[in-house]
C-alpha cells in the first residue's frame, strides 16, 4: 500500500512560502557578517594610511628628539611631531565607530613627543619613555591593521593589551614626574 497524501492548492502555496521565507532568512544570516566586515573596512579605508603614517611619525620623531643635541634641530623635530599629533587628533573622531574603544589610546600616543621632551633631563628615563612609547605605538598599529583586515572593531582582548601597554608607557613618565616633584619639594624645604 502506498501512502497517499492529498495536498490542496492553498496548502502547497503556504508550504512554498514558508520554504522561501526560511531560505531568505538563512541567506540573510549568511551574508550579513560579510556585509558588516565590508562596511567597516570601507569606513576605515580613507583613514588607514594617515593613521599608520601618523603613528610612525610620532614614534620616529620621538626617537630623533631623544638623539638631537642642538636646540634648532630639536625645535624642527618638535614641529614635525606636532604636525603628526595634530593629524592623528584630527582623524581620531572620524574613525571612532569603526575603531570603537581605540580612541583614548590614539590620544595617549600623541603625548609621546611631549613625554620625551619632558624627560630629556634624565636620558635613561627618556630612553625608556621612547622605548615603551614605541612598543605602545606598534601595538596600536597592529590593532588598527587587524581591524582593517578583518573588517571589525577591536576585540576586548585587544583593548586589554593596549591598556597594559598604555599603562607601562605612562608609568615611566608619571614616576619621573613624581620623583621630580619630590626633588623640588625637598629643595623648597631646605
Amino acid at each position: 500500500m502506498i501512502l497517499e497524501i492529498k495536498v490542496d492548492e492553498g496548502f502547497a502555496t503556504m508550504l512554498a512560502a514558508i520554504i522561501a521565507a526560511l531560505l531568505s532568512l538563512f541567506t540573510l544570516l549568511a551574508v550579513k557578517p560579510a556585509e558588516m566586515r565590508s562596511a567597516n573596512r570601507q569606513a576605515l579605508e580613507p583613514y588607514i594610511h594617515d593613521i599608520s603614517d601618523s603613528i610612525h611619525q610620532i614614534v620616529a620623531t620621538s626617537t630623533i628628539l631623544l638623539k638631537n643635541k642642538s636646540e634648532t634641530s630639536r625645535l624642527n623635530w618638535t614641529n614635525k611631531a606636532s604636525n603628526a599629533k595634530e593629524k592623528l587628533k584630527e582623524i581620531r573622531p572620524k574613525t571612532r565607530y569603526s575603531l570603537w574603544g581605540l580612541e583614548k589610546y590614539l590620544l595617549s600616543l600623541t603625548r609621546l613627543p611631549d613625554y620625551t621632551l619632558y624627560t630629556l633631563e634624565d636620558i635613561n628615563v627618556a630612553n625608556k619613555v621612547v622605548k615603551r612609547g614605541g612598543q605602545f605605538g606598534n601595538k596600536i598599529d597592529k590593532c588598527v591593521r587587524q581591524c582593517y583586515i578583518k573588517g571589525r572593531a577591536p576585540r576586548f582582548y585587544d583593548l586589554w593589551i593596549l591598556a597594559y601597554y598604555n599603562w607601562r608607557f605612562k608609568k615611566v613618565r608619571n614616576d619621573y614626574k613624581s620623583k621630580r616633584l619630590n626633588k623640588y619639594q625637598l629643595n623648597d624645604i631646605k
